[in-house]
């Protein structure tokens, strides 16, 4: 028999959210200005900072992982790789009901640049929902 994938646990703390940072957490609407993406990118950096200090404590390493976004989170996925932690990015933009790929069709070279383990696609479906939606998406699958 031959395993294929991944087959061993994994936690991840997942922190990727864009939009939800954004318009959520800190009420911001728009293009944000370099300013307010330094204050999303420092929210994160604690985030990641409690996740170190989790492995620091006990936490098994080989167990941890982190799912992040390149946006706010470049910093930390440059960090983590030089560690050798667990890593995850999204591929997928932020908040869209369709799938479509973060930087269109650089979208490789993006994820590739952060050498990420995995590499995170979310695809909304609802068999319920918008009929033309779900066709669409059935077509691009």
């Amino acid at each position: 028999m031959r395993t294929i994938g991944f087959d061993k646990p994994l936690y991840i703390l997942p922190f990727d959210h864009r939009g939800s940072f954004q318009t959520k957490m800190f009420g911001w609407k728009g293009t944000l200005t370099s300013d307010q993406t330094a204050q999303i990118a420092a929210a994160k950096q604690v985030i990641y900072d409690a996740f170190v200090s989790a492995l620091e404590s006990g936490v098994p390493r080989e167990k941890a992982g982190i799912l992040v976004d390149e946006q706010f989170g470049a910093a930390i996925l440059r960090n983590a790789l030089v560690h050798g932690y667990s890593t995850a990015c999204p591929a997928e933009k932020s908040g869209q009901d369709e799938f479509d790929f973060e930087y269109g069709d650089d979208f490789a070279e993006h994820i590739e640049s952060f050498r990420p383990t995995f590499c995170k696609v979310l695809v909304r479906y609802n068999p319920e929902g918008d009929r033309a939606l779900n066709t669409g998406r059935q077509q691009r699958a």
